[in-house]
């Protein structure tokens, strides 16, 4: 749901940065099944035990075929889970520690742009541990795919994040759309998709 909402919100509103959340979800989306197809195939772990049925519609993410198995190891509900918060911590820590152009004319500003990233850093990890919580003593998760899920969703959204921010600071990585009004003259009312840069 996160990668859909994303990517048709990004595309109806021109938010480039959230396209781009969305097509890092979905690499690590096909990143997962992969690690879970050689889990599965080379080792054998993965299929939880219990009506086969039962076990796919309650804790798949993804339609699975008739007779198809749900595999935990590693999680992918996990590993969509921490992408999308660490991405949002990333981005959330680097709106905090961002530093102001002009200190003396921007101190409420400041202020403000520091509590929202604080606040969305804060609310990343709570919410992230609320949801962990509970998933875990349900049927659908191991210990060994829920962290396995964890080290693949962190490590791809700070990656991802690097990425984004490497091609483009202030614009490609910056899901909550503030870094663009800190630099004077950079701020555009029209979508910043697509646009060519004029040299």
């Amino acid at each position: 749901m996160m990668i859909v909402t994303l990517f048709v919100l990004g595309i109806t509103t021109g938010k480039l940065a959230w396209i781009l959340v969305a097509i890092g979800g979905i690499l690590i989306t096909i990143a997962t099944l992969t690690v879970q197809y050689l889990f599965l195939k080379t080792l054998g772990l993965g299929p939880l035990d219990g009506p086969g049925a039962a076990i796919v519609e309650a804790c798949s993410l993804l339609p699975t075929a008739v007779g198809g198995e749900y595999s935990a190891t590693p999680s992918l509900w996990t590993a969509m889970s921490a992408f999308f918060a660490t991405y949002i911590f990333m981005n959330a820590a680097n709106l905090y520690t961002q530093t102001p152009a002009r200190i003396n004319k921007e101190k409420i500003g400041v202020q403000q742009r520091k509590g929202m990233g604080l606040i969305s850093m804060l609310a990343a990890v709570l919410l992230f541990v609320f949801l962990l919580v509970p998933r875990y003593w349900t049927s659908c998760e191991t210990i060994f795919g829920l962290v396995l899920g964890l080290a693949i969703g962190v490590a791809g959204g700070v990656v991802w994040w690097k990425i984004l921010d490497a091609c483009g600071p202030d614009v490609y990585p910056d899901i909550h759309g503030v870094m663009i009004g800190l630099k004077p003259g950079a701020l555009r009312t029209s979508p910043m998709a697509c646009k060519p840069s004029v040299s």
